[in-house]
């Protein structure tokens, strides 16, 4: 059991140290999980490190219950790299399946939304919003990319999400650096803060 709790401990506090306050809940949960493991061992712990990892515990919930509470999002510490598209050119060449059939549920949201991106498309959801960063050429009346073999392969790519099981819409970062068209960015401002 101690064993069992220790290792949720530290997978939720490396999951809401990396998200920051992408998502309140996961420090929550780590709050809860991290005291229950402490109290657990308190017998084995000096009474200094109980009261260190107690204020440590009632700083980390108390951020987290004003984030909630403001629901103030950070944004995604990835952002899209127009440099470094997953395919140049998926407005003008027909996709196959053996193109997409590797990519993982990142990567292929990535891939259609880039389709999307590129024909200047507006995101709105917190995610595409933050990772793909609406600037000044976008048109909120596009739907659609801008050609037919576009729509034609978001289609296509949207049914292998769907085969794959992937979340739709997107609705973490968290995994969105592991495709190659990302880059870090830590100094960004809240979700909030940007619209």
């Amino acid at each position: 059991m101690v064993h069992f709790l220790d290792t949720s401990v530290n997978l939720m506090l490396n999951l809401a140290g990396f998200t920051g306050l992408g998502d309140p809940h996961q420090i929550l949960i780590a709050v809860v999980l991290g005291t229950a493991a402490v109290l657990w061992n308190s017998s084995l712990v000096p009474k200094w490190a109980l009261s260190a990892f107690f204020t440590l515990m009632l700083i980390a919930s108390s951020v987290a219950v004003y984030a909630l509470a403001l629901g103030r999002e950070p944004a995604c510490v990835f952002t899209y790299d127009p440099q470094k598209p997953l395919m140049a050119d998926g407005l003008e060449r027909k996709l196959s399946w053996p193109d997409i059939r590797n990519f993982d549920c990142p990567t292929l949201w990535v891939a259609r939304n880039e389709l999307y991106y590129r024909s200047n498309y507006c995101f709105f959801t917190p995610t595409g919003h933050s990772y793909f960063a609406n600037d000044a050429t976008c048109d909120p009346a596009v739907e659609k990319p801008s050609t037919i073999i576009g729509e034609e392969n978001a289609k296509m790519i949207q049914r292998m999400e769907a085969r794959k099981g992937c979340p739709l819409p997107m609705n973490s970062c968290k995994k969105l650096g592991n495709v190659s068209t990302s880059r870090l960015e830590l100094s960004r401002q809240t979700v909030k803060e940007q619209q």
